[in-house]
């Protein structure tokens, strides 16, 4: 286990110097005068001095007292704290924000200092009581207005932190978002997050040279000209003050706040690139439902109007029919059709028209739902729909994969490896970020349409295709991204997929996801499903059956985007259903009923001494298995006199890894049930994991359902369940007395469950 990485003192200070260099030589024809003033000014500092104003920085408010800014490695805190003041990057706390954040910031001490001040002089009658708390010194203070600069100065030793304005826009230039700190840098350097694995650097330019200021760049800029980083700049801290407004999605904006935005809106820069439209149309967006929330039509149509775009469409659409305005719902749903700027926009549109016109009285996602396919699962999967319908496909012989987005993800990032991360002008603009910039917009097709149609052109060749998808995944395994996600057996459905995607589908969709990978990343049905065909002689073939499946639950319902998809599949010619789960008691399911005996509680440190099983199927006992296990270790003499199992007992009994493969083959295919299954659970698949196995079964808990199905007991103890219900259990804390006991626990459970469910009198069939 590598030694944990140690920061030097003043880690930060090498950090920002680090930042700076690489400012200068990555922005340098967008810094004004303000940004280039603010440099030179820092760097005039006294060592000292920048550390201490750094140290606030990073610190929560922007008042601070000098006695919390004690740090080792700052030699004359008041040297440094006085250039900081003369200097313009401190001051007294004068200003209204600061005063404020001094009575939010500060400590029951700190304000009953100020109080005694303004005892002193006169200001209030009597302090609050000493057992106060800090709500009551807060108004106490707030009642004397002794929230003044001057009585402040008395009470302490304070600071307010000045100049930030300038690192601010500097930050979003190098980070492309609203930051206020070099934590990334931090935890760069401390290998919590790796960096630097998707680009390849420049022979001419090493990171050394970069961060002293010389040699070429690592990374291109991310705006070409100052009108449009302050463009930029301007909108995300408009997005970032709504945020402020809006901490929770439940919160509102009071009518005369929303009229304010709109005034001010009048004087928003324009957009100046493909960004920046989407953060303005996001904007927008969340105003004008914050209008309809205030029940302000009118208004809200007014911001739609003003951002445009998908979902604001949807919106405007909604609105004018709710109003009656129908000849502007029609110019509306004639433009959505004739130039969508995306599947979702022009399938609502279809959908919506049809309704208008009274074609239809149901929604396309009601109607996919009323016609789709049903499959009927125990419900014991009710928690995992998608794995309790892997398990019915693999059942009926297909090789299935619980996928969703990854996989389609993970085809365009290996296929488009190349021009998504290592061309030259890629629109990476740091280490910390694993994915271009530009993907969400049409720039990245713009920037790389003649390369990306060479890549596309690979699929005609599905051999060829292959063969190129695992050079790249081998070549690439583990590279961290914001992509795809890796997993050991990805290749084996990517490479199914493009052996038996219709002929030119799949480069007709991942050329949508090059021109808008915002709108055509998500959505995609949860379930691949294939069966290879194989000669007799062994040989592979190719994947003759490909189907792609979206689950739904009883209660789920259809997005937007995945009926999209749906029917965007569908029109590239793949094999796409939607199937609605129904949830049906087994009476041929397995159930694995285990009790286990143990060193102690927990599972990753103690052991098994002891363990118990019955098998139930059709509602009857059909096997039955217990073995002591010699836990290797002393068993502790409180546990001896619970179960009964001593050091002598287990001396000669089989250790786990005797019995491994035995028992993983008496649990495949099984429920695995316990009476508080997670420790029983917990302690089988630590074990099994020692000896390299990977268990992973559906579980259900007698202590839960008993508490569903038998509510108001006094007690659901094993134990005391047993005497509730007249059920045997002679050796309490042995395993397969216990295992026997829950066993029977079960059989009474699923009587109760059966009268309220669904039951499968035969094997399960697929009803679709």
């Amino acid at each position: 286990m590598p030694a944990p990485v140690v920061l030097p003192p003043d880690y930060y200070l090498q950090h920002f110097a680090e930042f700076l260099a690489r400012i200068e030589a990555q922005y340098a024809g967008l810094l004004g005068p303000v940004e280039q003033q603010f440099i030179g000014e820092f760097r005039a500092l006294s060592p000292d001095a920048q550390r201490l104003w750094l140290r606030m920085l990073s610190r929560k408010g922007s008042v601070f007292a000098l006695a919390d800014l004690q740090y080792s490695e700052i030699s004359d805190q008041p040297a440094a704290a006085a250039l900081l003041l003369e200097s313009g990057f401190a001051a007294r706390p004068e200003q209204d924000a600061d005063l404020a954040n001094w009575l939010l910031k500060a400590n029951k001490q700190q304000l009953s200092e100020l109080l005694q001040v303004g005892l002193q002089q006169g200001l209030l009658a009597q302090l609050p009581k000493k057992s106060a708390d800090k709500a009551t010194l807060q108004q106490a203070v707030t009642d004397a207005d002794l929230l003044q600069p001057q009585w402040l100065a008395e009470s302490g030793d304070w600071l307010a932190l000045r100049q930030t304005e300038p690192l601010q826009y500097l930050l979003f230039l190098f980070f492309g978002r609203i930051e206020t700190d070099l934590s990334a840098f931090t935890l760069r350097d401390l290998g919590v997050v790796a960096t630097g694995g998707l680009r390849t650097v420049p022979q001419q330019s090493t990171a050394a040279e970069q961060a002293s200021g010389s040699g070429e760049p690592l990374y291109l800029a991310r705006f070409l000209d100052v009108a449009t980083a302050q463009a930029a700049y301007a909108y995300a801290r408009l997005k970032a003050q709504l945020r402020e407004a809006l901490p929770r999605k439940s919160s509102l904006l009071t009518l005369d706040q929303l009229q304010q935005w709109q005034q001010e809106a009048a004087l928003w820069p324009e957009p100046l690139d493909d960004r920046t439209v989407l953060v303005r149309e996001k904007l927008c967006e969340a105003l004008g439902r914050q209008a309809e929330r205030l029940i302000a039509p009118e208004l809200a149509i007014d911001w739609y109007l003003a951002g445009g775009g998908y979902p604001a469409s949807e919106r405007l659409m909604r609105l004018y029919h709710k109003l009656g305005r129908r000849d502007e719902l029609d110019a509306l749903l004639a433009q959505m059709q004739a130039e969508p700027c995306c599947d979702e926009e022009y399938y609502l549109a279809q959908d919506f028209s049809r309704r208008v016109l009274k074609q239809s009285r149901v929604t396309d996602t009601t109607h996919l739902l009323q016609q789709a396919a049903v499959l009927a699962l125990d419900e014991l999967w009710a928690n995992a729909p998608e794995q309790g319908a892997l398990q019915y496909y693999r059942q009926q012989g297909y090789q299935a994969e619980h996928l969703e987005n990854n996989l389609w993800l993970a085809l365009f990032g290996l296929l488009l490896w190349p021009q998504l991360f290592e061309a030259a002008d890629s629109s990476i603009h740091n280490e910390f970020e694993r994915r271009p910039r530009d993907l969400t917009t049409p720039a990245f097709y713009q920037r790389h349409g003649v390369a990306i149609e060479t890549q596309l052109a690979l699929l005609d060749d599905k051999a060829a295709a292959c063969r190129y998808l695992l050079a790249q995944s081998t070549r690439h395994y583990g590279k961290q991204n914001a992509i795809f996600s890796w997993y050991p057996e990805l290749t084996q459905p990517l490479l199914a997929l493009v052996q038996a995607a219709p002929p030119g589908a799949l480069a007709a969709l991942l050329r949508k996801m090059a021109l808008d990978f915002r709108r055509h990343s998500s959505g995609y049905p949860d379930l691949m499903l294939w069966r290879d065909n194989r000669s007799e002689s062994g040989s592979d073939g190719q994947a003759q059956e490909l189907q792609f499946i979206e689950i739904k639950a009883p209660g789920d319902s259809v997005r937007r985007n995945q009926l999209s998809r749906l029917h965007s599949l569908r029109e590239l010619g793949f094999d796409v259903r939607l199937e609605r789960i129904k949830w049906v008691l087994d009476p041929a399911r397995v159930y694995a009923v285990i009790d286990v005996e143990t060193t102690g509680g927990t599972a990753g440190n103690d052991r098994v001494t002891e363990i118990g099983l019955v098998k139930l199927q059709y509602g009857r006992e059909i096997t039955r298995y217990s073995t002591l296990i010699n836990p290797q270790r002393r068993i502790p003499a409180f546990i001896s006199k619970l179960t009964g199992i001593s050091d002598a007992m287990v001396a000669t009994a089989p250790v786990f890894a005797d019995i491994a493969a035995e028992l993983w083959q008496q649990l495949q295919g099984c429920i695995f049930v316990a009476h508080n299954v997670r420790f029983d659970y917990g302690f089988i698949r630590a074990e099994f994991a020692r000896c390299g196995y990977q268990l992973q079964l559906p579980q259900l808990c007698t202590v839960v359902e008993s508490r569903r199905y038998f509510p108001g007991l006094a007690s659901y103890s094993l134990g005391n369940l047993a005497v509730h219900f007249g059920i045997e259990l002679k050796q309490h804390h042995r395993a397969l007395a216990d295992a026997a006991a829950a066993a029977e626990l079960l059989l009474l459970i699923n009587e109760r469950r059966a009268s309220g469910a669904s039951v499968l009198a035969a094997p399960e069939k697929h009803a679709g």
